[in-house]
């Protein structure tokens, strides 16, 4: 049985314990639940591997094998497996009750403006809002943030394209999720899971996921999807994408028709176009 390494917690010596009576292994683990508790916390398929994705603040994932350096962990918003410094995560849990709306804002360590800069958090992150004074809410009792940033978790019906306008001139980062900077997968992750959709990281699985789609170019519109091989961008109008990606080194818009041109010389033709 052939399994996906990215979103399987399986190696060659340690599998999950849901994994028992499918493959032989030394050791299996029932893991233990963690948060990310800053900005966001790097993934990796390996220790030495180039960034596979990110984790951002205040998702959870299960630690399956932790040491002082590295965790060896799960995604639960996604799935993803890998690596990441144990330092970014933390046991104590919470129950989310808002989201970072804005593309980025920054944690204070007063209500105030003036006050000492903490840390940032990005677009799509996750926090637990329990006291609020005057335009300033408090983030998981480390520190505040304008509340204006914020929407509540349960809030649906975000507008894609207005939200993925915010990460125009955003660096392109390979394997990245955070507001300073993203990959074209990686984008379009976080402006589907800012609607509590569930979607996954790649290009490939999001193409696979993908069912409706769309047969001819005349039929887009705002918000469908457009992949090649090894891209994604969607659609800000029936003429227009946006995207992150390695030519503009940056979050860009531009004609599809001019983009196909380009990309066709080193990713092919359009392999799909869908919608959500």
């Amino acid at each position: 049985m052939k399994f996906d390494s990215r979103i399987t917690p399986i190696r060659s010596n340690l599998a999950a314990s849901s994994y028992k009576y499918i493959v032989k292994r030394a050791k299996y683990s029932k893991g233990t639940k963690y948060t990310v508790a800053c900005s966001f916390a790097p993934l990796y398929s390996d220790k030495k591997s180039k960034l596979s994705t990110q984790l951002l603040f205040g998702e959870e994932c299960i630690a399956y094998e932790v040491s002082k350096d590295w965790s060896w962990v799960q995604s639960l918003r996604d799935q993803y497996v890998g690596y990441t410094p144990t330092a970014n995560l933390s046991r104590k849990l919470f129950k989310p009750t808002h989201k970072v709306t804005s593309l980025r804002t920054y944690i204070y360590k007063e209500p105030n403006i003036k006050s000492k800069a903490l840390f940032h958090l990005s677009f799509n992150s996750v926090l637990e809002v329990k006291k609020i004074k005057g335009k300033f809410s408090l983030v998981n009792g480390v520190g505040w943030c304008p509340t204006s940033d914020l929407s509540a978790i349960e809030q649906e019906g975000f507008n894609r394209v207005e939200h993925a306008k915010q990460y125009l001139n955003t660096p392109y980062l390979w394997g990245g999720r955070d507001s300073l900077g993203v990959d074209c997968s990686g984008l379009i992750q976080n402006l589907v899971q800012i609607n509590n959709k569930i979607f996954p990281r790649d290009t490939d699985m999001q193409e696979i996921f993908i069912t409706k789609e769309i047969m001819h170019e005349k039929k887009l519109k705002a918000g469908d999807l457009i992949f090649w091989d090894g891209h994604v961008a969607m659609m800000i109008d029936n003429k227009n994408i946006i995207h992150a990606n390695a030519y503009h080194m940056k979050t860009a818009t531009e004609l599809l028709s001019a983009a196909k041109k380009r990309i066709f010389k080193t990713n092919g033709k359009i392999k799909k176009m869908g919608r959500l």
